[in-house]
């Protein structure tokens, strides 16, 4: 059990993780990514429940013909795993498939990219 005085000296655990300010959540980033391609024609796909699924599937699967994007999609400062950096190294090696890695500061880029 952690004291008072240990909580009063910085010794205590968080109950909640750190909130970084302007880190926006991958869920709703997701939704936000989600609404303007659905704007703009595409037809998307995302994994809710990767039980089953093979570790590093991109988060979002974006199509209107001709055309075809896998986006894994991360909160400012989240990192790839390595299944996940393996996957999009496979997927550039695709000549008819655009993958992408977005952040929310990315956001304009998305959408020019989705237009």
């Amino acid at each position: 059990m952690v004291t008072r005085l240990a909580i009063r000296r910085g010794l205590g655990y968080p109950r909640k993780r750190p909130v970084i300010v302007g880190d926006e959540p991958e869920k709703h980033f997701m939704a936000r990514v989600r609404e303007v391609a659905r704007m703009f024609g595409w037809v998307d796909w995302h994994q809710q429940d990767s039980m089953g699924t093979r570790a590093g599937l991109p988060d979002l699967i974006l199509l209107r013909p001709p055309r075809l994007i896998f986006a894994e999609l991360k909160s400012q400062h989240g990192r790839l795993t390595i299944e996940q950096s393996a996957a999009m190294a496979l997927l550039e090696l695709c000549p008819a498939v655009e993958a992408f890695c977005w952040r929310p500061s990315d956001f304009q880029r998305i959408v020019e990219v989705l237009r």
